[in-house]
């Protein structure tokens, strides 16, 4: 079993599972060591049982027993009535059916006589009695070894007893509801069999069939009186049967009464696969609104007619608020809510996980116990998998997994062999991501939803009009766009490059084509923004971003300029040679990252900036042991896996990284300090974000961002409202002290939007919460935001993918495929937000879109605008804003680049005068990213102080020369040699080892 310090992690259930499915080579090596102990009757007896083959063999006992039975009875039909005397020679119908149930009996008695462990107490027991009285006489009179009277046959009929063996089987496969109506069944065929046939025996006025009528109608109660005994010996043994039927019958009605009454609706019903619809089993043990949020975006009309049906398998009934979900039109008829385990076999086949089209497995992304539900839903998910695999499945069960913790990603793939098809996609880890990426790029969450949510609220974008000055046409037109995946296979588009394509589909469609799915000898990979990639002649498929599914037939008819040259120099790159599909593809993608890791030792993971890690004892530097900050991070409170929202804040596709300030009331324990100790400019300040001495000690006046981190394991159930309240006071009281600050947070509860509102309108009444301020300015995290993004991927394998490039840029690309993707010109791009340079300022975005792609290869998606640009008091994300929108001052565009755009000046004479700055910056200690002062080597330092003296000098001579010489016009032949002169001078000068 897994523990979890010194308590289980599991319940006794999922321990069990956990044993039989996780460890089952330990299993083996452990059944092979005691094959070697025990004795062949053991080793038969285990085999049988846990074959279950012992099961099938008392299953047709039993149905060899009821056969006998109903041979027995054929058979009175045939007797002369009247004496008992010999019966005669029986029909061959009935003689050998008969005599193979008598040898199929010895054998199977004689095989449980030897594996039995107490032979004796086998012999003498009550059923081992009924096999005896059963068998032996009668076979011996069919034999004609005895006298064939009517009582030596009439003791055939006690066999029927052994049907009640089938009892331990069926409680052995937990199929309790039917074992328990099994009981009553038999016991009232028992006595009317077994009495019928003594009737006949002993009274003998009537045909065995008036007699089994007879035992019908007085077990009913109803006594028509045509047919009864006359004979003590009859009377007798119907007050038997009369008491059995009072003493027994009552009992197993009441317990199966009992038992049926405690199961719901959901726990008797069933779902029954069709051949011309699909249907996903959905597990997990997310919120109702994690379920609500998947189910409308599963069968949103913008993907299209979806025949596929949904299965919901929960260990409890539905809750009030999940019953009236499923009672939504656009949900009766399409979802099923079955109650059951996924580890019950009885329960998956309710629910035909056999031949479900997928596994989706939902996380509680409040649970306080995140291991413990990542363990169960990582053991359902492979139990579902065991169980199609068994039954031969013909689809093969894909997993769609959502987990919190991100070592849950390791195990289910490491541990638990994932499937080349399965996905995993981990909360805190896309959460941590999205939360310090904001703080570089403002409204990164709000963008996102938009892309991956196909429910919005409603706009007509043909009646949008730029010229209206509430800002909300602007968010609501934005919103309507997400992302379409569409077939690139037009011979216009053979020879040109990928930005030229985009350009041109997007100045005649008006939509923006941004990442590309490219065939490579590693197999299918998505790029986004591969600007220099060249389309070859074979089908790609390309990601744009549109307020409704593009027309295929007019991207492939795009017309291209005339002065546009074709290049048809393709490189000599092998393409994908086996069949995998894009799911396979996009798993192998995730295993790689889990097979590179986040390497401590930096040489080994160039993709973060990274020092030297200090010691536990030294820990990380002090605020008050530095100068005060500018532009700085802040971040409140501590979380597990810290790493992940230190990584987008020091990525090496950064060209400068700003300092990071840890406030918090306790010591960094020292599990996470170990994570980020490696990660350069992190400081920790101890004090609360509540306490105003404490956020101006962390500089809070000159931050540029705030993230306000939650604790999962503080929140309980059904305080959502409670655990934000910490939330909601420490916005507050940052935004007295700074106003301008960007403050970015997680809330547990949808609702409590409203106390972070500032405006008084009525955008949210009218709409939702997705159109508050805080919002729609990228201040708030939702977590439901990812069973949206598992939904997405449930029907497009790649879209992970591309939002991982856009957090992180090329980090997660592995060595050996990074020389793949350069020799097709291939390459990953982030997502950025610049400012927009003045002289492209009061342009419309078409010509903003059309300057930036031409000029540096630039994809803009969208607009962050600023406060006052339409009586707004907080930015705003612009999705893909229409072509004739006017850029202003006060807006930045979102754009997606292999590199860090570079801000550009206001004049060429503004570069020149600032050149010398330049140089000094570029060099500048406290700038450099390999760290602070303290934590990089002095010599090294002062070597470096000395360089940037020297280039200085370097650029006080360029000056000299540029006015000697170029003022003249002319480039005079001593030129050339002066420059190499003072190159000379200058390198010598330096320090070898700098």
């Amino acid at each position: 079993m897994i523990y979890e310090g010194k308590q289980s992690i599991f319940s006794h259930q999922d321990q069990y599972a956990l044993i039989r499915l996780v460890n089952s080579e330990d299993d083996a090596t452990t059944k092979k060591h005691e094959e070697g102990k025990t004795t062949f009757t053991l080793k038969m007896a285990k085999y049988l049982s846990t074959s279950g083959i012992g099961d099938y063999l008392d299953g047709i006992n039993v149905l060899l027993s009821f056969l006998l039975t109903v041979l027995h009875l054929i058979d009175c039909s045939f007797w002369v009535q009247g004496g008992t005397y010999d019966v005669g020679e029986a029909q061959t119908f009935i003689t050998i059916p008969e005599l193979i149930c008598y040898i199929y009996f010895l054998l199977d008695f004689a095989i449980n006589f030897y594996l039995s462990e107490n032979k004796l107490f086998f012999t003498f027991q009550t059923t081992s009695l009924i096999e005896y009285v059963s068998i032996f006489p009668s076979l011996l009179a069919r034999l004609n070894i005895i006298t064939g009277y009517k009582y030596i046959y009439l003791l055939r009929v006690l066999r029927f007893l052994l049907c009640y063996k089938l009892d331990k089987v069926l409680q052995r496969l937990s199929m309790e509801v039917f074992r328990l109506a099994y009981k009553p069944i038999v016991t009232v065929m028992a006595i009317i069999m077994i009495n019928s046939s003594v009737l006949y025996v002993v009274e003998q006025d009537y045909s065995i069939v008036e007699y089994i009528y007879f035992m019908v109608v007085t077990i009913s109660t109803v006594g028509f009186g045509d047919v009864y005994p006359t004979t003590i010996y009859g009377r007798f043994s119907i007050i038997i049967a009369i008491l059995i039927m009072f003493l027994v019958l009552p009992t197993q009605v009441e317990m199966l009464t009992r038992v049926y009454s405690l199961r719901s609706q959901y726990a008797r019903n069933k779902y029954i696969s069709k051949k011309e619809s699909e249907h996903v089993l959905l597990l997990g043990s997310s919120q109702v609104e994690g379920f609500k949020t998947f189910l409308n975006e599963l069968y949103h009309s913008d993907h299209g007619m979806n025949d596929t049906n949904t299965v919901i398998l929960q260990p409890q009934a539905p809750t009030e608020e999940m019953t009236l979900q499923l009672k939504q039109p656009a949900l009766q008829s399409r979802v099923i809510y079955l109650e059951g385990h996924p580890l019950q076999n009885k329960d998956l086949e309710r629910c035909s996980s056999k031949d479900c089209n997928c596994v989706i497995v939902l996380a509680n992304k409040t649970s306080r116990t995140p291991k413990r539900d990542d363990y169960r839903n990582i053991i359902h998910a492979f139990a579902v998998k065991q169980f199609a695999k068994k039954q031969k499945s013909r689809k093969g069960a894909r997993v769609c997994l959502q987990v919190l913790q991100p070592s849950s990603k390791d195990l289910y793939f490491n541990s638990l062999g994932g499937h080349e098809t399965d996905q995993v996609i981990c909360v805190d880890e896309l959460k941590l991501y999205l939360l310090g990426k904001t703080c570089l790029c403002p409204g990164i969450n709000t963008l996102i939803s938009f892309l991956i949510q196909s429910s919005k609220p409603s706009y007509d974008i043909t009646k949008y009009d730029k010229n209206k000055g509430e800002w909300i046409d602007d968010y609501l037109c934005g919103m309507q766009n997400e992302i379409y995946r569409v077939p690139l296979e037009s011979e216009a588009f053979v020879g040109l490059t990928f930005s030229q394509i985009s350009q041109a589909i997007y100045k005649e469609l008006n939509i923006i084509l941004f990442a590309l799915e490219v065939e490579l000898e590693s197999g299918t990979s998505v790029f986004v923004n591969p600007a220099e990639y060249l389309f070859e002649d074979y089908l790609h498929y390309g990601y744009v971003i549109a307020n409704e599914m593009p027309n295929i037939d007019q991207i492939q008819q795009t017309k291209f300029p005339e002065y546009i040259q074709k290049n048809y120099c393709f490189p000599n790159v092998q393409r994908q040679q086996n069949n995998k599909n894009a799911i396979q593809q996009e798993a192998e993608y995730l295993k790689e990252i889990l097979s590179e890791g986040i390497k401590d030792d930096s040489s080994k993971h160039p993709a973060y900036y990274q020092v030297k890690p200090q010691t536990i004892t030294t820990g990380l530097p002090k605020v008050g042991d530095q100068e005060k900050f500018e532009n700085h991070f802040i971040v409140c409170g501590v979380v597990s896996d810290m790493k992940y929202l230190m990584m987008p804040l020091r990525a090496r596709s950064l060209k400068n990284i700003q300092p990071i300030v840890i406030l918090n009331q306790d010591l960094i324990p020292t599990e996470i300090q170990l994570q980020i100790n490696k990660f350069p400019k992190v400081y920790f300040q101890q004090g609360s974000p509540l306490n105003t001495e404490d956020l101006k000690k962390a500089c809070i006046q000159k931050a540029s961002a705030l993230v306000i981190l939650q604790k999962s394991a503080d929140q309980e159930e059904g305080l959502s409202n409670i655990v934000d309240a910490d939330t909601i006071f420490i916005y507050k009281t940052v935004k007295l002290l700074n106003q301008n600050i960007n403050i970015i947070t997680e809330l547990a509860s949808i609702s409590t939007i409203s106390f972070l509102q500032i405006s008084r309108n009525n955008y949210v009444q009218k709409y939702d919460w997705s159109v508050s301020e805080p919002f729609a300015s990228g201040e708030i995290y939702i977590s439901t935001m990812l069973d949206t993004l598992i939904c997405q991927a449930y029907y497009n394998p790649f879209i992970t993918s591309i939002f991982d490039q856009m957090i992180l840029g090329s980090a997660t690309v592995n060595k050996k495929n990074k020389k793949i993707y350069q020799a097709s010109k291939l390459q990953q791009s982030n997502l950025f937000l610049i400012n927009i340079p003045p002289k492209y300022q009061e342009k419309t975005f078409g010509e903003l879109f059309e300057i930036l792609l031409t000029e540096q290869k630039m994809i803009p998606i969208g607009l962050y605008r600023g406060e006052k640009v339409k009586n707004n008091n907080k930015p705003y994300v612009f999705l893909k804003p229409p072509m004739d929108v006017i850029v202003s001052s006060k807006d930045r565009v979102y754009v997606l680049s292999a590199k860090q755009p570079k801000e550009q000046e206001t004049t060429l004479d503004n570069q020149i005068n600032q050149g010398k700055e330049s140089a000094s910056q570029y060099f500048n200690i406290k700038s450099k990213l390999q760290g602070e002062e303290g934590r990089v080597d002095i010599e090294f330092s002062r070597e470096l102080m000395k360089f940037n003296e020297k280039m200085k000098n370097f650029g006080t001579g360029l000056k000299q020369i540029n006015s000697s010489v170029f003022n003249q016009g002319l480039i005079q032949e001593d030129f050339i040699p002066k420059i190499r002169s003072l190159l000379k001078q200058e390198l010598a000068s330096l320090n070898p080892q700098t």
